[in-house]
């Protein structure tokens, strides 16, 4: 059970707007529960992404995340946008190949709780375009920025408002056939010509070990936000393209090990989304090859003791540049490993 209840946002934002005609359409209940089904959509607005963060940031009684999903979405509803909550343990999604009729399969997001919103039939529907504008520009949800929640801002020059990174998505439960041209040409040109790419990957599967995020938000709920504060700012205030940066530097770094201290080097590889980067390990032709196990043992996250709390909490293992320093020395460099590491189907695209 979480005894401190507070939340991760990842800022993958979106929303639409409605007439006053439509609003008195849209049910809106507080405390009921909307969830997604394959019925709505195809195309939709993902409003927010939102995870629960870790037990040691984690203070006061501000909203978990699945609560702090359903008042977003009774927010959405009361505005006259039929929302809905969607939890996950990972997000499935596919790129298609230069190759005629083919696609393959990839894990684009674990773990968390997704409010998505809108029934589009195509992502360049005019309505989605104007509800999309809506929720970037105008839509701005009180209890967000309320401290009781636990919701704190990333500082940004170009942020507009809260949401302002909304974008279009499909139905992830949608049955039929929902193809997005535009996004598999982007992740595509995203990786090429990347040094170490997963995509050159020739195995099917692959261990992600690290994640770097960009712009998020956090809640913190409670008085002392600025420590907070500086948290997200080292760990996930950071743009885009830093966070590409620091996956590729550790990819290298993980490559050439040895040179550093360590007992081997490791196969790494990098692999960019839209919202973040991850650094993997490895090349499997199977989820249940021997040499998954050993590995996650080694990059998982261990249990510690929090002196605050006095309770056990999972904190990722660092890898530094030079792995041994000398008495006044100070690392080069330095990250931290994700507390769990997962198993990646590797986007096949040649």
């Amino acid at each position: 059970m979480i005894s401190f209840r507070n939340l991760f946002l990842l800022c993958t934002v979106f929303a639409c707007c409605c007439s006053a005609a439509a609003r008195a359409e849209v049910e809106a209940i507080k405390g009921k529960k909307y969830p997604l089904t394959a019925k709505h959509g195809p195309w939709m607005i993902m409003v927010a992404s939102l995870r629960n963060v870790d037990e040691d940031w984690r203070k006061g009684e501000g909203l978990t995340a699945e609560e702090a999903a359903d008042q977003l979405v009774y927010e959405l509803r009361r505005t006259g946008i039929p929302a809905y909550t969607w939890a996950m343990d990972e997000k499935v999604e596919q790129i298609s190949s230069p190759q005629p009729n083919s696609s393959r399969r990839y894990v684009a997001q674990h773990g968390s709780i997704s409010v998505l919103a809108g029934n589009f039939p195509s992502n360049n529907h005019a309505d989605a375009k104007r509800a999309l504008d809506y929720i970037k520009k105008k839509f701005n949800p009180s209890f967000l920025g309320d401290p009781k929640n636990g919701g704190i801002l990333p500082r940004s020059k170009d942020r507009t408002g809260p949401l302002s990174r909304a974008f279009l998505t499909a139905n992830p439960l949608y049955e039929g056939e929902i193809r997005d041209a535009e996004k598999d040409s982007f992740i595509v040109d995203l990786n090429a010509d990347q040094k170490f790419s997963l995509l050159q990957n020739k195995g099917r599967f692959s261990l992600v070990v690290a994640t770097f995020h960009g712009g998020s938000v956090m809640q913190v709920s409670g008085s002392d936000a600025s420590r907070a504060m500086g948290f997200f700012d080292r760990n996930f205030g950071r743009s885009l393209d830093e966070c590409a940066v620091r996956a590729m530097e550790l990819t290298e770094a993980l490559r050439s090990a040895r040179k550093h201290g360590y007992e081997e080097d490791f196969e790494a590889w990098v692999f960019h989304e839209k919202y973040k980067s991850m650094v993997s390990i490895g090349s499997f032709t199977s989820k249940d090859d021997p040499r998954i196990r050993p590995l996650m043992a080694r990059f998982s996250g261990k249990n510690r003791r929090n002196p605050r709390t006095g309770e056990d909490v999972l904190v990722g293992e660092s890898f530094t540049v030079p792995r041994l320093t000398k008495p006044g020395q100070v690392a080069k460099d330095s990250w931290v490993f994700d507390g769990t590491p997962y198993v990646m189907e590797i986007p096949q695209i040649r």
